[in-house]
């Protein structure tokens, strides 16, 4: 899974990429995910994959979210 790092000690643990991008980065995606998606299910589900891609993109050497490109993302979803 991907490495957590906390991005304050009074928030949630963060994938790298986003705790690296910002304060700002760091609320929206936790925004994303406890207000945008109501089904547990679908959220847990898409904070699994989330994580697997921004694994991906570490291992790949992509720097920063800003740095993800729809290329990356195509990429990613046609590794297997």
């Amino acid at each position: 899974m991907n490495q957590l790092i906390p991005a304050r000690a009074s928030t949630p643990n963060l994938p790298a990429l986003v705790a690296t991008s910002g304060e700002q980065a760091g609320r929206r995606f936790l925004e994303f995910f406890a207000s945008n998606i109501r089904n547990r299910n679908t959220r847990i589900a898409y904070s699994h994959s989330v994580g697997l891609f921004l694994t991906w993109c570490e291992e790949y050497g992509i720097p920063s979210l800003g740095a993800v490109r729809p290329l990356h993302v195509a990429a990613w979803s046609r590794r297997t």
